[in-house]
């Protein structure tokens, strides 16, 4: 019995010997692929250097008319439309006329309101004066002529509001029609017979000269603001672009921007907008996708000579493509890039 336990103690140790070799082995090929398997994806060497970094933001618009929307001076019913929706016209043809009845019965209307506004200051004073005329006591002196004196100034109040209402009214007289004020084509209209009050549009004209790059989305002028630049890419080319902030009158439509240069685009082509913000100047920045983590931190691949060594580094600002390396890397140095 002794023999046979006493033979066993070689053939443990020697397990023991082997297991711990075994392990040894397994933790040397897990190190081992720890190592390679995220370069196993590489698709490119990448060099360090200093980059100017931003974020880019893009959005989908198309060459477009500016759409002029045409109104009546005064309301009323129209009551010819000589065109329709698609139509083609040119600058100074007539499109639509309005009964004139109700442009002159608002002439009429602030005509009698001056008068009438008038009457009651001159009866006033008039009134006022013939009991002056009588010789009253003190007491009722005093207060006709205060009556004279108020009525003096509240008429020299209103008469010039009065006055022009009356001269913006009569200078409608004979206009109720509406002239194309530009070549171009009708891209809304009422029908006929519609009451309409002042100026409250009845046509919509796109002029086919006025083209402008045109976002589906309002971007307001303070927002706008915060990007450092802003172009677009116009029938494949790089063109710059002004945001003209008086044609968006209404916040959540459009954004409009005039191009420098339309490069044979035709209204209706696509146009792509690119907004760049948080730029930070020459940092020294490497591809993103060079970028490891792991509960460590950030790590990279670095080509010294010919081997690959990992690098612990340290991140700052991130763009759409590359980050900046704050600690860890030098320019010059070659990372690898993973796909």
């Amino acid at each position: 019995m002794r023999k046979k336990r006493s033979g066993l103690y070689p053939v443990a140790a020697a397990l023991v010997i082997l297991g711990l070799a075994g392990c040894g082995t397994r933790d040397a090929m897990q190190k081992e692929i720890e190592l390679l398997t995220p370069v196993e994806a590489v698709v490119d060497i990448e060099t360090v250097m200093y980059r100017d970094l931003y974020t880019m933001t893009t959005r989908d618009a198309e060459l477009a008319p500016y759409n002029e929307e045409l109104s009546f001076e005064a309301g009323g019913r129209i009551s010819k439309l000589y065109v329709e929706l698609g139509s083609e016209v040119k600058a100074g043809d007539l499109l639509a006329e309005q009964e004139e009845e109700g442009v002159v019965n608002n002439a009429g209307n602030a005509l009698n309101k001056y008068l009438s506004e008038k009457k009651v200051y001159m009866d006033t004073v008039k009134a006022a004066k013939r009991k002056l005329a009588a010789n009253p006591g003190k007491e009722e002196k005093e207060w006709q002529e205060l009556l004279i004196a108020q009525a003096e100034e509240l008429w020299v109040m209103q008469e010039p509001q009065l006055w022009a209402a009356w001269e913006e009214a009569r200078s409608k007289v004979g206009k109720s029609q509406i002239f194309a004020p530009c070549d171009g084509v009708i891209t809304a209209c009422l029908s006929e017979g519609t009451t309409v009050s002042a100026g409250q549009p009845v046509l919509a004209l796109a002029d086919t000269n006025r083209l402008y790059v045109t976002v589906g989305s309002y971007l307001s002028p303070a927002d706008y603001s915060n990007y450092e630049e802003i172009y677009a890419i116009v029938n494949g080319k790089e063109t710059e672009v002004t945001y003209i902030e008086e044609l968006m009158e209404e916040e959540g439509l459009y954004t409009y921007y005039s191009a420098a240069d339309y490069n044979g685009a035709r209204m209706g082509d696509y146009v792509l907008v690119c907004m760049k913000s948080n730029y930070h100047d020459h940092v020294l920045s490497i591809p993103s996708k060079a970028i490891y983590r792991d509960s460590s931190g950030s790590y990279v691949y670095l080509l010294d000579g010919d081997i690959r060594v990992r690098r612990d580094v340290v991140t700052g600002y991130s763009s759409d493509v590359y980050v900046e390396i704050l600690e860890g890397l030098q320019e010059g140095d070659r990372v690898y890039v993973k796909n």
